[in-house]
């Protein structure tokens, strides 16, 4: 029985040395994917582009590196930020080129455009900010319980809705506006209300149009809930701010 053990142990070994070409890419999607699943972005990301390179006409791997830079995205330093998004954007776009009507894979592209506009400025990148307006209202053509695209659309009116109107108008970004802002916020709350940044976001967006008391009870939401994964420590981190501003008035 202990020989067995030693035998698959050595194995196992083997697998994690051997070159990844000579990998199958189901394998190493394998990996990937429970590496995605324990928060390690980064090392997720790393095995998914070695698959995009094993097979580049597979939809899969290009929207699961994607998916991978956008998390990452999220945790990593600032100054090493707007890479890895550039990053996750074009791996979302040569998975759309395989398959266009993937409700994720447009959500993911929208994410990526979405950091990309706010580090360029979204009234300075207006072209991007439309894009992530189009690819969010895409994916819920695909799959209208899509609770990010509503998050984004939800994030992108109250962004964009910063502007005066007749400054935005010309730039192709009237549609903003309040109500949609509120309202499709809560939508992503309500198709998935454990989600601590659903709740964040909506504080946030409350606490933009001076709904203090609403926006208190979302980012005490936050605290209640359960952290899911590392990330979430970072939004109760943000909530706590929000919440400490609020005391202050």
């Amino acid at each position: 029985m202990h020989k067995k053990l030693a035998v698959l142990f050595a194995f196992f070994l083997i697998l994690w040395e051997i070159p990844c070409a000579a990998q199958g890419i189901d394998s190493l999607l394998s990996i990937a994917d429970s590496l995605y699943n324990e928060n390690q972005y980064n090392q997720s990301a790393h095995l998914y582009r070695e698959a995009c390179g094993l097979d580049s006409n597979r939809f899969e791997p290009f929207w699961k590196l994607g998916r991978s830079l956008n998390f990452e995205g999220e945790t990593a330093p600032r100054d090493s930020q707007l890479a890895i998004f550039l990053e996750a954007g074009e791996a979302e776009k040569q998975a759309l080129k395989l398959r266009k009507a993937d409700a994720d894979a447009h959500f993911q592209l929208a994410r990526a455009l979405g950091k990309i506009a706010l580090f360029k400025g979204v009234f300075k990148s207006a072209s991007l900010a439309r894009q992530v307006r189009k690819e969010c209202l895409r994916a819920l053509e695909l799959d209208s319980l899509h609770d990010g695209a509503w998050h984004i659309l939800g994030r992108w009116n109250r962004e964009v809705g910063k502007k005066p109107k007749i400054v935005r108008i010309p730039m192709g970004l009237g549609e903003a506006n309040k109500k949609d802002a509120i309202v499709f916020m809560k939508k992503a709350v309500e198709l998935r209300p454990d989600y601590i940044n659903h709740h964040l976001e909506l504080g946030i967006t409350y606490m933009t149009y001076d709904d203090d008391r609403a926006a208190r009870a979302e980012f005490e939401k936050c605290l209640e809930l359960k952290s899911q994964r590392p990330l979430d420590e970072k939004y109760k981190d943000d909530a706590k701010k929000y919440l400490a501003e609020l005391n202050k008035k």
